[in-house]
């Protein structure tokens, strides 16, 4: 049974009612402009419903469609295109907007002008009888309009849900046609596309031409096509202007009039750079447990060799040949006892007490402690600021920095420890760091120098970590290496 028909059984609408509301028609032809003339005037009276009218062009040729309706609803025929037409109606209100409240209420406001009609024109009983007929047709109608009315705002909703949802997948899906063109996709992140329009053009204009190389796209375009199989690489490494990322792209064949090819590009950059970090994690976990191990071996043994030394040295006359001998390996009985108090301190967990630090205060200290046993370096510390952070941390780092940088000038040259909020510049006028060491220069015993553990700037990254810092690589004033250390600024 078409809905129509079942509704009109429900409601009992039958070829009576057909026959009174043509009766009616007569005295409604004559009152139909003034009666859709007062229907606009009542709509224009809301604010809410009056907000979807653009002009008056734009009433008078609605009022044309109501009167329309009006007679439809009043001569019929009360056929399967009348009940098409109801819909449409409902879709269109949709379309341009319009509560579904004031369906009811314009509804209303007409049925109460039909209603006047028939009371003043036909005898009591047959008004009856009309206003019967008439209160069924308008039912019906307004429940062809109100249902699809809600079932296209739900579509729509849903629509625009599902169009919410695939743009901000953390994946960029692309749909191909025959010839290559995009022709839907996700929304792309500009780190992929940049403000390039991906949609009506061809792929391999989409996509940046490294990543297509680097994954050789387009024979794998091809095998997946000739084959109609999927595709997939697990893994694509490519440098996008310079920077390392990487992919998971997946190749599927469909078979539809707008879609050929699925292209599914996943990043896996972040993934990959994580996993990379907790590696290194777990790595210098080992290594410093290593070290730990390492350095309680030898310390014992280096203080017995050392006391041993510094007696036979002490005992020896002054002209005795020997003895230069005896101070010389005093002295690197020394350098190893460095080297294992740096292990220890590498391998000692790090644990920050947060407190409030003057950041210039512990700059103005360290430059004063390191002026007086380099003379031929000149160093000065500017700028204010404050942190929240662990004092004897943020001076052992500061302090590591700066003998860095002086030990960088080879005693000659300009130190300068910048000081803002939050934040501690070192920067030297030395040669700088080697492009090829900028990656390795916080790696556990890397350095470039012919004495020294490498231990150095791990350690104080790893200080700067705990206080819930960083410590990079920057640029500063000078030529040389600039090295900045970033903390939680103090709150006003």
């Amino acid at each position: 049974m078409h809905p129509f028909d079942e509704m009109k059984a429900w409601t009992r609408f039958d070829a009576a009612d057909e026959e009174r509301l043509r009766a009616l028609w007569p005295f409604v032809e004559p009152e139909l402009f003034p009666l859709t003339d007062t229907f606009y005037e009542r709509i224009l009276e809301q604010p809410g419903a009056a907000s979807v009218l653009r002009d008056e062009a734009q009433v008078e040729r609605l009022k044309g469609t109501l009167r329309r309706w009006a007679e439809e609803l009043v001569r019929g025929p009360w056929d399967q295109a009348y009940y098409d037409r109801r819909e449409r109606i409902g879709r269109v209100h949709v379309d341009v907007g319009l509560q579904s409240r004031y369906m009811f209420t314009a509804m209303n406001v007409f049925r109460q002008g039909l209603s006047r009609i028939a009371v003043r024109n036909l005898p009591p009983e047959a008004a009856e009888l009309t206003l019967d007929s008439l209160g069924r047709i308008c039912d019906m109608d307004l429940a062809m309009m109100t249902g699809t009315y809600v079932t296209t705002r739900e579509a729509r909703q849903m629509t625009t849900l599902q169009d919410l949802i695939v743009s901000h997948l953390p994946v960029t899906v692309l749909l191909l046609d025959a010839h290559g063109v995009v022709t839907a996709a996700t929304r792309p992140g500009t780190r992929l596309f940049g403000d390039v329009p991906v949609l009506g053009r061809r792929w391999q204009v989409a996509l940046p031409p490294a990543l297509i190389a680097s994954a050789e796209l387009d024979a794998q375009m091809r095998h997946a096509l000739a084959t109609d199989r999927e595709i997939t690489l697990t893994r694509v490494d490519v440098a996008i202007d310079g920077e390392a990322r990487n992919f998971q792209i997946s190749i599927v064949p469909l078979d539809h009039p707008h879609a050929r090819v699925l292209l599914h590009l996943e990043e896996l950059t972040e993934a990959i750079r994580a996993e990379s970090r907790l590696r290194k994690s777990e790595s210098l976990a080992q290594l410093g447990a290593l070290s730990a191990a390492v350095a309680h071996e030898l310390r014992n043994p280096l203080a017995g060799i050392s006391g041993a030394i510094q007696v036979l040295s002490r005992s020896m006359p002054t002209e005795d040949r020997r003895k230069p001998i005896m101070e010389k390996v005093e002295q690197q009985v020394r350098r190893l006892d460095t080297l294992v108090t740096e292990l220890l301190d590498f391998a000692r967990p790090t644990e920050a007490r947060i407190a409030f630090v003057a950041l210039d205060e512990v700059a103005a200290q360290v430059v004063e402690l390191v002026r007086r046993d380099h003379p031929g370096v000149h160093l000065s510390a500017t700028g204010t600021g404050s942190a929240m952070a662990d004092p004897n941390l943020v001076l052992q780092v500061v302090l590591n920095l700066v003998l860095n940088a002086v030990q960088a000038l080879e005693g000659t040259g300009e130190v300068r420890v910048i000081v803002e909020p939050g934040r501690v510049l070192v920067n030297d006028s030395g040669p700088g760091i080697p492009l090829e060491n900028v990656e390795k220069i916080f790696e556990p015993f890397f350095t470039t120098r012919t004495r020294g553990t490498g231990l150095g700037l791990a350690i104080c990254r790893k200080g700067a970590t705990a206080m819930g810092g960083r410590l990079t690589l920057g640029a500063g004033p000078l030529s040389g290496a600039a090295f900045a250390l970033e903390l939680q600024a103090r709150n006003a």
